[in-house]
């Protein structure tokens, strides 16, 4: 457990504690006598614990983001692939104690597994020491997922939901759109969009479908509404 903890750049006060996040429920019933537990309890609270932790992270660091948007880059970074992906990287699959029978399924390798894992141990961090210790831990851990190019897509790409809130927040209005024109072969179609909020045109903008027009002209709105 020493390089474990070597890699999280945490030294548990209570090692059981680990060995416990580490312990799936199938290794837990063949062996009771000599197993500290298993992990679902502690999968429960760390769940908890990185929504948390990410949640006050985010907020911070993105101070003009709407709810939605902080929830929706909160989704992005906890999910089951990136939790499996952080916990292959520490090599979970070579320290979970699974069942037999999970042993002979490929336990080891499965996201669900690693993922729940993951969760346990951050879970057993903040047992073990509290939040501010589980804090460091979960956004040390996060922030190479936080790339430019993911928060770009993000905060950008759904211009329409932002265009709303923001009119609905200035004016108690909301937008309306229309396609204006429509040219080109079947095959590739273009069409322009014109969003307007009450008798006043906002913008317009183009698309290679109905919906890419809407959020192009939701976005020339912002620039003039924001």
């Amino acid at each position: 457990m020493m390089t474990l903890e070597q890699q999280l750049q945490y030294q548990f006060a209570r090692s059981e504690l680990l060995e416990q996040a580490l312990t799936h429920k199938s290794y837990h019933n063949e062996n009771r006598e000599n197993s500290v537990g298993h992990n679902e309890r502690l999968e429960f609270l760390g769940d908890a614990v990185i929504d948390l932790c990410l949640s006050q992270y985010l907020m911070e660091k993105f101070p003009d983001f709407q709810e939605g948007e902080l929830s929706k880059l909160r989704a992005s970074l906890v999910n089951e692939n990136t939790l499996a992906e952080m916990a292959g990287g520490f090599q979970f699959d070579e320290l979970l104690k699974l069942g037999k029978g999970e042993i002979r399924s490929g336990g080891a390798k499965k996201p669900r597994l690693l993922a729940s894992a993951f969760e346990a141990v951050v879970g057993s961090v903040f047992l073990d020491a509290g939040y501010y210790p589980a804090q460091a831990l979960v956004v040390r851990l996060f922030t190479p997922y936080l790339d430019d190019d993911r928060v770009r897509t993000l905060y950008s790409s759904d211009y329409k939901t932002r265009l709303q809130e923001s009119l609905q927040q200035q004016l108690q209005m909301t937008p309306e759109y229309s396609v204006i024109d429509e040219s080109g072969p079947d095959h590739q179609k273009m069409f322009v969009a014109q969003v307007r909020v009450g008798d006043r045109v906002l913008a317009t903008g183009s698309g290679n479908s109905k919906k890419s027009a809407e959020q192009a002209a939701a976005c020339e709105a912002l620039k003039v509404v924001v």
